[in-house]
């Protein structure tokens, strides 16, 4: 019981703390990700016009709302709760390192809902084909967040300053949705990086929403375990990098 408490406390603080700052929130979570679309579907030009690709831009706003939001926002958040001295305080309420990340990951579920309904109903709105497979597209936004948010806990817990940590978090952010071929086919980068571009969690989580946005054509069942994976790996370090001090 106590752990759910402390588990709402964290997620209730976290919170209170976009409500005033919910400019930012909505700068990354929806203006950036759909200022994105209208940039890649211009510079389409006449075929962008084509549904399918009109729907992999939207999923590539979608994925990127979502790494914005996990890694760049979150981990400014985790920064400034350990620079600010805010985690010295969770860590004498007494508060265990797993509820303080539980509570943030919960605001992070609650943070891709929002994004993610917003421009599923923008898609709609401008006239995108969608037929949404709701079993597929939550646990994929679900284990997309989870992996993210997992570099996001890393940065914090390693950054020797505020300003380095919000560097790394940020170049992390955009960089892992640009380099993955999500605006764009993989035939458009050199082999030797379309291998491993391919792999990132972010064209993982394009794969797989693109799937569940078009009714679930194409599973998406393999990338669901491969972010699972990644998931567990990144979580795991970045709890274990989590240190109860300011800096």
């Amino acid at each position: 019981m106590k752990r759910l408490i402390d588990i709402s406390c964290v997620f209730r603080i976290q919170l209170m703390s976009m409500r005033a700052e919910v400019g930012p929130f909505l700068l990354a979570a929806l203006v950036f990700p759909a200022a994105m679309y209208l940039f890649a579907n211009a510079v389409g030009g006449t075929e962008a016009a084509q549904d399918r690709i009109r729907l992999r831009f939207l999923t590539g706003s979608i994925v990127f709302s979502l790494s914005l939001t996990s890694i760049s926002w979150l981990g400014y958040l985790l920064l400034e709760n350990r620079f600010t001295g805010r985690l010295k305080l969770f860590a004498t309420s007494p508060l265990a390192p797993s509820s303080y990340i539980a509570g943030m990951l919960t605001f992070a579920f609650v943070q891709a809902a929002l994004s993610t309904a917003s421009l599923i109903i923008l898609g709609r709105a401008i006239g995108i084909p969608l037929l949404p497979s709701i079993l597929l597209l939550v646990p994929a936004v679900m284990l997309t967040v989870l992996c993210l948010c997992g570099f996001g806990v890393i940065i914090a817990a390693l950054a020797r300053s505020f300003t380095q940590g919000s560097m790394l978090t940020d170049a992390l952010g955009e960089g892992l949705v640009f380099l993955a071929p999500i605006y764009y086919t993989p035939e458009s980068i050199p082999q030797h990086l379309r291998i491993v571009s391919q792999w990132l969690p972010t064209a993982l989580a394009a794969r797989a929403i693109g799937a569940a946005l078009a009714g679930g054509s194409g599973s998406g069942g393999r990338e669901l375990i491969v972010l699972g994976l990644m998931a567990v790996i990144t979580l795991t370090f970045g709890l274990r990098l989590t240190v109860w001090r300011q800096v």
